[in-house]
C-alpha cells in the first residue's frame, strides 16, 4: 500500500477502503481499487494514469524481493490500468477504472483502522469520502450480489444506514453505472449459495450466515426505494430521457464527471425504439 499511496492522484475505494480503513477488519480485502481524482480529458487522464501505475509497478519490483508484477494494458492505447502483484503465493490486484474518474465529495488522507494496523502495520493513503465509497459499494452489491459486497452492506445497514447524503451520492453512481438503472433498482436475485461456500466462508473475522446476507440484500433494495423522493424519481427519469434536470440533483457537480457524460453519450446513441423500451422499464420500476 505505501507504494501506491505515493501517487496522490489516486484515492482508494471499494472493499479495502471499507474493511481496512472504515471498519476494524471484519473481513480481509487485499485488492486495491483506485479512483483517478483529477477531472481531465480522457487522453490526458489515461496518459497520467499509465505513468502513475508504471511508477507503482517499478517501486514494487524494487522493494518487494521475489515479487512479480504483471501489467494489464488497454487494448488500443496500450496504457496500464491494472497491476497483478505476486509474492510467495499471494496475489494482489491494483486497478483503476478509466471511466469512473473524479469524485463527488472531499477525499481524506486516512490511516488504517486499529485492528488492521495490528495485523499489517501503519499505512496512510488517500481515501474517497464515506458516501462515495458506499455509493459505489451499493451499486456493486445490486449488480454482482457477491457475498463479500452483501457482507459490507450488512454492516452499513447495522451501523450508519443509508442516510440522505449517501442516497444522494448513490443516485449519481447509479446513473454512472454501465448497467441500466432499472436492473440495479429491481435486480433479479442471484442464487449465491455456491459463492458463499466457495468464496466467502472462512474469509471473515466476523461470521455472518448466508441468511443474513440475503436479508441484507432485501433490506438494501427496500431501503433505497423508501429513500427515493419524487424529485429523485423525476431526476432519474430525466437522465434516462437524455435531458438531465440537474436542478433536481443534490450534487449538481455530478454533471462534470466523465462517467456521467459517457452514460449520457451512450443514451444519445441508442436507437429510438430501444430507448423508449428502456425508459418504459425504468418508469415501471420507479412509478
Amino acid at each position: 500500500m505505501p507504494y501506491v499511496a505515493q501517487e496522490t492522484c489516486f484515492a482508494l475505494k471499494g472493499g479495502s477502503a471499507i474493511n481496512l480503513f472504515l471498519r476494524n477488519l471484519p473481513r480481509l480485502s487485499v485488492d486495491l481499487d483506485l479512483v483517478y481524482l483529477p477531472i481531465e480529458d480522457r487522453e490526458t487522464s489515461l496518459t497520467n494514469i499509465d505513468a502513475a501505475m508504471r511508477r507503482i509497478a517499478a517501486r514494487i519490483r524494487q522493494a518487494m524481493v521475489g515479487s512479480s508484477v504483471a501489467e494489464t494494458l488497454l487494448p488500443k492505447t496500450k496504457q496500464c490500468i491494472r497491476l497483478q502483484v505476486m509474492q510467495h503465493n499471494t496475489s494482489i490486484k491494483i486497478e483503476v477504472s478509466p471511466v469512473m474518474r473524479g469524485t463527488l465529495n472531499p477525499i481524506s488522507a486516512s490511516v488504517l483502522s486499529a485492528a488492521t494496523q495490528v495485523e499489517f502495520g501503519f499505512a496512510r493513503m488517500n481515501l474517497l469520502h464515506f458516501t462515495d465509497i458506499y455509493a459505489g459499494k451499493l451499486c456493486a452489491a445490486l449488480d454482482r450480489q457477491h457475498p463479500r459486497d452483501l457482507f459490507d452492506v450488512h454492516f452499513l445497514l447495522e451501523n450508519e444506514g443509508i442516510t440522505p447524503a449517501l442516497k444522494d451520492t448513490f443516485l449519481v453512481y447509479l446513473i454512472s453505472s454501465n448497467r441500466p438503472m432499472a436492473e440495479l433498482l429491481a435486480p433479479n436475485r442471484h442464487d449465491i449459495k455456491a459463492l458463499y461456500a466457495a468464496e466467502f466462508v472462512g474469509m471473515t473475522n466476523e461470521h455472518v450466515p448466508l441468511e443474513q446476507l440475503l436479508d441484507a440484500r432485501e433490506r438494501m433494495i427496500a431501503t433505497l426505494h423508501e429513500r427515493l423522493t419524487d424529485r429523485d424519481r423525476e431526476f432519474l427519469l430525466s437522465v434516462k430521457r437524455g435531458k438531465p434536470e440537474w436542478s433536481l440533483c443534490a450534487l449538481p457537480n455530478a454533471a462534470n464527471l466523465p462517467a456521467v457524460r459517457w452514460k449520457l453519450h451512450n443514451l444519445a446513441a441508442m436507437k429510438l425504439a430501444q430507448h423508449k423500451q428502456a425508459l418504459a422499464k425504468l418508469e415501471q420500476v420507479l412509478l
